[in-house]
């Protein structure tokens, strides 16, 4: 994931505050769920996505800021 020599991972994994390196693994893994999220353009292609609690956030992110999108425009008009 991180194109380094294991044992250069786990020198890091020392050095980092505790939690950090999971947190980006988590942000990298999000972002490769929202890109195969948006790229599915069929309803056969959603329900292909991976069924993880990961991609069920992405889907719940992705809904609430539609309906926020939605309101906004209700309240200008």
């Amino acid at each position: 994931m991180f194109h380094c020599l294991p044992s250069e991972a786990e020198a890091e994994l020392r050095r980092a505050p505790v939690g950090w390196i999971e947190e980006v693994i988590e942000a990298g893994v999000y972002a490769d769920l929202k890109a195969l999220y948006d790229g599915a353009d069929s309803d056969e292609a959603m329900k292909r996505l991976p069924k993880t609690p990961l991609m069920e956030t992405v889907k719940e992110i992705d809904e609430a800021l539609a309906f926020e999108e939605i309101e906004a425009k209700k309240a200008h008009g």
